[in-house]
């Protein structure tokens, strides 16, 4: 059996396995399901509302910053399937060697690259270079 406590805010407190821990008598039951997200999911507040239920609220996630972005885009266009890097090596093997129809590879990578731009945005705080 397992429990939490909470906080007087609602708050969650304490996660108590009975058997190992001292029980309190405020100490609310949950269930294994409710359990296991309580000790696995950290990506928020966990908090019990006047009617007994136990939600959890999500935290903002950090902001990017320059560098976080810049990550992302250069994996995204290096991305050997979908990424705009082997549209442009793929268009440039082609021009080489003659091959007609580069052009339209070409687009397809600056397309992909526009893509990746908009999906990854600079930070709001970024100056332009």
């Amino acid at each position: 059996m397992n429990y939490a406590t909470f906080h007087p805010d609602g708050t969650l407190h304490l996660r108590l396995i009975k058997g190992t821990h001292e029980i309190p008598k405020d100490a609310v039951e949950v269930d294994d399901a409710l359990w296991l997200r309580l000790i696995r999911e950290n990506d928020g507040i966990w908090s019990i509302g006047a009617d007994g239920r136990i939600t959890k609220q999500l935290l903002p996630a950090p902001p990017q910053t320059r560098e976080d972005v810049e990550r992302l885009r250069l994996a995204a266009y290096a991305e050997p399937v979908v990424g705009s890097d082997r549209y442009f090596a793929e268009a440039n093997r082609m021009q080489v060697m003659g091959e007609e129809g580069w052009e339209t590879v070409r687009d397809a990578g600056i397309a992909r690259f526009n893509e990746i731009q908009t999906r990854y945005p600079w930070p709001e705080d970024h100056v332009a270079r």
